[in-house]
């Protein structure tokens, strides 16, 4: 059964975070759900990543668009374009698509529990992804003055 999406406004209020103090792109986010961000780029449909202006730059992606109508591949590619070029932080709306989580979670982008959990929500946030590893470090492999003193 079809059940409506939470608003942008209460996923945004579940995440702490404030739409009137950040800049944020969105992708298929219908005007009457859109809080009132500090600056915003509104896409209604995109073609692929290409169609994404170079010099742009914000705080906040949301893709709520189910992105179907595009090629997988080319889907795949503007997520990671969202994630890589063009925003700090994304968030994706699952829209009953054909993305398994397994493949979200490859892209970076980890499903975020929410109190209102209708629908699954997906967010790539560098600060949670990108973890310190324990064992990157200078005192064990990746030290250079090791390099010759034990194998591996």
């Amino acid at each position: 059964m079809n059940e409506p999406l939470p608003s942008i406004v209460s996923i945004l209020d579940d995440l702490r975070i404030d739409a009137r103090q950040i800049s944020a792109v969105t992708i298929g986010l219908p005007e009457t759900d859109s809080p009132d961000f500090g600056t915003v780029d509104a896409y209604e449909t995109l073609s692929g990543p290409g169609d994404l202006p170079r010099p742009l730059r914000a705080q906040l992606g949301i893709v709520v668009t189910p992105l179907e109508y595009m090629p997988r591949s080319k889907a795949e590619q503007l997520l990671s374009r969202l994630r890589d070029v063009h925003c700090e932080k994304v968030l994706l709306l699952d829209t009953e698509s054909g993305w398994s989580p397994d493949i979200l979670r490859s892209l970076g982008y980890l499903e975020v529990k929410r109190p209102s959990a209708r629908g699954r929500c997906y967010m790539f946030d560098p600060d949670i992804f990108n973890q310190p590893r324990e064992w990157n470090n200078s005192t064990d492999w990746a030290n250079p003055e090791n390099f010759r003193r034990y194998r591996w």
